[in-house]
């Protein structure tokens, strides 16, 4: 059952996909980001990210509904907790995107087409995150695991995603007393 909590997340990428919007997941995440719902940290970027994939992605490669796609990622979602970065070493963000690929791929745990690309996806992401240099910013990294991403979906899925340049501007900075300041890509 998906966290109903997470319910804003599916009515934005539905009025994405209704306004006609686009393919360029960046700039659905910074929506969905700037959403008054959506927290500075934690687990709730756990599945934006992955929901910014579906939802750009759906048009191009979606089978069924989009809203048992994101139920289905809201799912898998829930089973990181917040802090998997510091406690399990693997950004939620990153994961996000594994699980948003996995399922736009079909891919199942005996299925041998597309596991490797979404492992291999999700690494690169995670070297990503890594040389980004500091802990504790989940939209950083969620930044970055999106733009990651997206070349991943496009080689591997044949989407069509939109790589925008990076939005440059934090409204949490001043929030996060680890923020790298200049030192980060999205600041400004």
């Amino acid at each position: 059952m998906a966290d109903a909590s997470l319910d804003w997340v599916k009515i934005a990428c539905f009025a994405w996909l209704e306004e006609g919007t686009g393919a360029d997941a960046g700039e659905l995440l910074e929506r969905l980001m700037a959403d008054e719902n959506c927290p500075a940290f934690g687990p709730a970027h756990h599945a934006l990210v992955g929901a910014a994939l579906l939802a750009c992605s759906w048009r191009a490669v979606g089978k069924g509904e989009l809203g048992d796609a994101l139920d289905e990622l809201f799912d898998r979602a829930s089973c990181v907790p917040g802090a998997a970065c510091a406690k399990w070493g693997v950004c939620g963000a990153a994961a996000s995107c594994g699980m948003a690929f996995a399922i736009l791929s079909g891919n199942a745990p005996l299925k041998k087409e597309g596991w490797g690309e979404g492992q291999r996806m999700v690494a690169q992401i995670l070297a990503a995150i890594a040389d980004a240099g500091a802990p504790r910013c989940c939209k950083r990294d969620s930044r970055i695991a999106v733009r990651v991403a997206s070349s991943w979906f496009n080689d591997q899925l044949h989407t069509r995603l939109v790589e925008s340049e990076p939005v440059r501007g934090c409204a949490v900075c001043k929030q996060n007393s680890a923020c790298l300041g200049s030192g980060c890509p999205f600041f400004s």
